[in-house]
Protein backbone atom coordinates (compact mmCIF):
# COMPACT_ATOMS: atom_id res chain seq x y z
CA UNK A 1 0.00 0.00 0.00
CA UNK A 2 1.62 3.01 -1.04
CA UNK A 3 1.01 6.59 0.69
CA UNK A 4 -1.09 9.20 -1.11
CA UNK A 5 0.97 12.16 -1.77
CA UNK A 6 0.44 15.71 -0.34
CA UNK A 7 -1.13 18.30 -2.37
CA UNK A 8 1.73 20.57 -2.27
CA UNK A 9 4.22 17.30 -2.36
CA UNK A 10 6.13 18.87 -5.25
CA UNK A 11 6.34 22.54 -3.57
CA UNK A 12 8.15 20.38 -0.71
CA UNK A 13 10.73 18.56 -2.69
CA UNK A 14 11.77 22.19 -4.23
CA UNK A 15 12.12 23.58 -1.08
CA UNK A 16 14.29 20.85 -0.34
CA UNK A 17 16.38 20.46 -2.96
CA UNK A 18 16.15 23.55 -5.31
CA UNK A 19 19.27 24.90 -2.84
CA UNK A 20 19.59 28.03 -5.49
CA UNK A 21 16.13 28.98 -4.39
CA UNK A 22 15.00 31.03 -1.63
CA UNK A 23 12.17 29.90 -0.10
CA UNK A 24 9.09 31.14 2.31
CA UNK A 25 7.60 27.84 3.91
CA UNK A 26 4.69 28.88 5.79
CA UNK A 27 2.00 26.76 7.05
CA UNK A 28 -0.04 26.03 10.79
CA UNK A 29 1.50 23.86 13.11
CA UNK A 30 2.02 20.29 12.58
CA UNK A 31 1.90 20.69 9.01
CA UNK A 32 5.70 19.20 8.43
CA UNK A 33 7.74 22.94 8.37
CA UNK A 34 10.14 21.39 10.44
CA UNK A 35 10.79 18.13 8.19
CA UNK A 36 11.55 20.25 5.08
CA UNK A 37 13.70 22.23 7.00
CA UNK A 38 15.54 19.17 8.02
CA UNK A 39 15.73 17.96 4.13
CA UNK A 40 16.88 20.90 2.98
CA UNK A 41 19.79 20.66 5.75
CA UNK A 42 20.17 17.82 4.32
CA UNK A 43 20.63 18.20 1.10
CA UNK A 44 23.15 21.17 1.88
CA UNK A 45 25.64 19.39 3.95
CA UNK A 46 25.74 16.03 2.03
CA UNK A 47 26.06 17.65 -1.62
CA UNK A 48 28.74 19.76 0.49
CA UNK A 49 27.39 23.12 -0.58
CA UNK A 50 28.16 24.68 2.73
CA UNK A 51 29.67 23.10 6.10
CA UNK A 52 27.09 22.86 8.74
CA UNK A 53 29.17 25.27 10.71
CA UNK A 54 28.20 27.46 8.12
CA UNK A 55 24.67 27.54 7.91
CA UNK A 56 22.05 29.28 10.39
CA UNK A 57 18.62 27.25 10.94
CA UNK A 58 16.06 29.67 13.16
CA UNK A 59 12.80 28.60 14.34
CA UNK A 60 10.45 30.16 16.85
CA UNK A 61 10.55 28.10 19.87
CA UNK A 62 13.37 26.23 21.97
CA UNK A 63 11.25 22.86 21.76
CA UNK A 64 11.26 23.17 18.07
CA UNK A 65 14.76 24.12 17.74
CA UNK A 66 15.76 20.71 19.91
CA UNK A 67 13.69 18.56 17.95
CA UNK A 68 15.50 20.09 14.79
CA UNK A 69 18.68 19.17 15.58
CA UNK A 70 17.67 15.74 17.50
CA UNK A 71 16.08 15.34 13.95
CA UNK A 72 19.21 16.36 12.05
CA UNK A 73 21.29 14.14 14.11
CA UNK A 74 19.19 11.28 13.43
CA UNK A 75 18.81 11.63 9.59
CA UNK A 76 22.81 12.20 9.62
CA UNK A 77 22.71 8.61 10.88
CA UNK A 78 20.20 7.37 9.27
CA UNK A 79 22.24 8.71 5.95
CA UNK A 80 25.49 7.76 6.92
CA UNK A 81 24.22 3.65 7.65
CA UNK A 82 23.31 3.34 3.83
CA UNK A 83 24.76 3.71 0.18
CA UNK A 84 26.60 7.02 -0.48
CA UNK A 85 29.37 8.64 -2.23
CA UNK A 86 32.69 8.55 -0.58
CA UNK A 87 32.31 12.94 -0.69
CA UNK A 88 28.80 12.53 0.68
CA UNK A 89 30.32 9.74 3.13
CA UNK A 90 33.21 12.52 4.18
CA UNK A 91 30.53 15.78 4.07
CA UNK A 92 28.49 14.15 6.51
CA UNK A 93 30.67 13.13 9.15
CA UNK A 94 31.84 16.35 8.99
CA UNK A 95 28.21 18.00 9.63
CA UNK A 96 27.59 15.56 12.70
CA UNK A 97 31.36 16.40 13.97
CA UNK A 98 29.99 20.16 13.75
CA UNK A 99 26.26 19.28 15.11
CA UNK A 100 26.74 20.68 18.69
CA UNK A 101 28.00 24.17 17.42
CA UNK A 102 25.72 24.66 14.66
CA UNK A 103 23.22 27.34 14.65
CA UNK A 104 20.30 25.87 15.40
CA UNK A 105 18.22 28.08 17.36
CA UNK A 106 15.50 30.29 18.12
CA UNK A 107 15.07 34.03 17.02
CA UNK A 108 16.02 35.57 19.95
CA UNK A 109 19.00 33.21 20.76
CA UNK A 110 20.37 34.04 16.92
CA UNK A 111 20.17 38.00 17.93
CA UNK A 112 21.62 37.51 21.04
CA UNK A 113 24.49 35.65 19.21
CA UNK A 114 24.93 38.56 16.69
CA UNK A 115 24.85 41.15 19.53
CA UNK A 116 27.48 39.76 21.71
CA UNK A 117 29.60 39.30 18.62
CA UNK A 118 30.02 42.68 18.06
CA UNK A 119 28.64 44.30 21.59
CA UNK A 120 30.36 47.53 21.12
CA UNK A 121 28.98 48.25 17.19
CA UNK A 122 25.40 47.20 18.90
CA UNK A 123 25.83 49.88 21.57
CA UNK A 124 25.08 46.77 24.44
CA UNK A 125 26.43 45.69 27.38
CA UNK A 126 28.54 42.41 26.73
CA UNK A 127 27.20 40.90 29.49
CA UNK A 128 23.69 41.83 28.68
CA UNK A 129 21.17 38.71 28.96
CA UNK A 130 17.67 38.14 26.99
CA UNK A 131 14.68 38.04 29.00
CA UNK A 132 12.66 34.90 29.36
CA UNK A 133 9.08 35.23 28.92
CA UNK A 134 8.09 36.10 32.44
CA UNK A 135 10.75 38.59 33.14
CA UNK A 136 9.30 39.86 29.61
CA UNK A 137 5.76 40.49 30.47
CA UNK A 138 6.95 41.77 33.91
CA UNK A 139 8.64 44.75 31.96
CA UNK A 140 6.02 44.80 29.34
CA UNK A 141 3.44 45.13 32.47
CA UNK A 142 5.86 47.98 34.21
CA UNK A 143 6.46 49.96 31.16
CA UNK A 144 2.78 49.87 30.54
CA UNK A 145 1.90 51.17 34.15
CA UNK A 146 4.20 53.94 34.24
CA UNK A 147 3.28 54.98 30.98
CA UNK A 148 -0.65 54.99 31.97
CA UNK A 149 0.44 56.75 35.35
CA UNK A 150 2.28 59.56 33.34
CA UNK A 151 -0.81 59.83 30.91
CA UNK A 152 -2.91 60.17 34.01
CA UNK A 153 -0.78 62.86 35.37
CA UNK A 154 -0.85 65.35 32.28
CA UNK A 155 -3.77 68.05 32.39
CA UNK A 156 -6.92 67.19 30.48
CA UNK A 157 -6.35 67.91 26.63
CA UNK A 158 -1.98 67.75 26.37
CA UNK A 159 -2.79 63.43 26.20
CA UNK A 160 -0.61 62.08 23.17
CA UNK A 161 -0.23 58.75 23.21
CA UNK A 162 2.57 59.40 20.98
CA UNK A 163 4.44 61.37 23.28
CA UNK A 164 7.91 59.67 24.79
CA UNK A 165 8.35 59.29 28.44
CA UNK A 166 10.18 57.66 30.68
CA UNK A 167 8.45 54.29 29.72
CA UNK A 168 10.24 54.60 26.62
CA UNK A 169 13.44 54.00 28.90
CA UNK A 170 11.74 51.18 30.25
CA UNK A 171 10.85 49.99 26.65
CA UNK A 172 14.62 50.50 25.05
CA UNK A 173 16.12 48.56 28.23
CA UNK A 174 14.09 45.46 27.74
CA UNK A 175 15.40 45.87 23.91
Amino acid sequence: MTTPLLPDEEARRRAATELGTTFLVEAGAGTGKTSVLLQRLLTLVRSGRSPLERVAAITFTERAAAELRVRLRSEIETALAGPLSDEERRNLREARSQLEHAQISTVHAFCAALLRERPVEARVDPAFSVLDQFGANLLRSEAWHEWLAQEMDRPTGRRDAGTPGNAEGLCRRAA
